[in-house]
């Protein structure tokens, strides 16, 4: 295969790009197995993207397949470990931080089970078979006298493959703050303006809800003789009660501002994307005959 394709089935660039910062979204420890993300209420995703294997949130955990060349000894001896095409270093250190992350997600009979039921291995792979990869993957570096092995295999992963499970909103986070407000995250947590609007509308909703909460106890602490003649209650009161009426107003305000912006700039990206396309396919479509 071209090295462009194997490179983007095992180097999770984006995510890389991003490796000073990671340490924000995760733990630099193995994942753990898939029957404990089941545990844990997290439902198994099927993603074919390297740099979504092992991001969660929502509810939910991604995991990318095995694909069935990583288990052929002649792949990784043409591929990852011959010097003719090149180095290939970093994609050998991919290659085995993705296994190394399947040792850990798969230390159970029960864990084998879930991999084969979601597809994440090749079905005719029999739990005996697995067993002996997993041996031989942990003894990959020789004697092992001390037990240490793993550790061993550890130091010459990727870097992503370094930590395991990523939470998906710290991502997105590092995306926001890095590439600006515009930008798509890493993955998009709304497909629609409706989804947004509802997520928005929530937020302000649950603000709103908690500002009347607070006016109530200072209405009814107005009602006392204690407080009634407290100058600075009576202060706190007023500037908090001009607050409950500009703050919710504003937030409105900036919502409607935030979804025309993010109109604007979704139509512009859409025009020049089909303008690049159309020079790419070297035709146009839509105008009038």
């Amino acid at each position: 295969p071209h090295l462009d394709l194997i490179t983007s089935e095992l180097s999770p660039t984006r995510v890389h790009r991003r490796i000073r910062y990671l340490w924000l979204a995760g733990r630099p420890v193995p994942p753990r197995p898939l029957h404990h993300q089941l545990l844990l209420g997290r439902y198994i995703f099927v993603s074919e993207r390297i740099d979504l294997h092992l991001v969660w949130g929502g509810g939910r955990i991604f995991v990318k397949p095995i694909p069935r060349y990583l288990l052929n000894p002649n792949f990784w001896s043409t591929h990852l470990l011959s010097q003719t095409h090149g180095n290939r270093t970093h994609l050998r250190q991919c290659a085995m931080g993705f296994l190394l992350s399947y040792v850990a997600l798969i230390a159970y009979e029960s864990d084998f089970r879930i991999a084969i039921e979601k597809g994440l291995i090749p079905p005719s792979m029999p739990w005996s078979s697995w067993r002996r990869f997993v041996r031989e993957m942990l003894h990959a570096q020789g004697d092992d006298s001390k037990g240490e092995n793993h550790l061993l295999l550890w130091g010459d992963v990727a870097d992503r493959f370094i930590y395991g499970e990523l939470r998906l909103n710290r991502l997105n986070m590092i995306e926001l703050v890095l590439s600006g407000p515009f930008s798509r995250g890493f993955l998009a947590t709304w497909t629609s303006f409706g989804g947004f609007y509802q997520y928005t509308s929530a937020a302000i909703i649950a603000g709103t809800a908690y500002i009347l909460l607070i006016l109530s106890a200072m209405q009814v602490g107005l009602g006392t003789a204690r407080l009634a003649d407290d100058e600075v209650f009576q202060a706190a009161s007023y500037r908090f009660t001009v607050f409950s009426i500009l703050g919710p107003l504003a937030a409105v305000v900036a919502l409607v501002f935030a979804f025309a912006a993010a109109l604007l700039y979704n139509t512009i990206r859409t025009k020049n994307f089909e303008a690049k396309r159309s020079e790419q396919l070297g035709r146009t479509w839509g105008s009038r005959h």
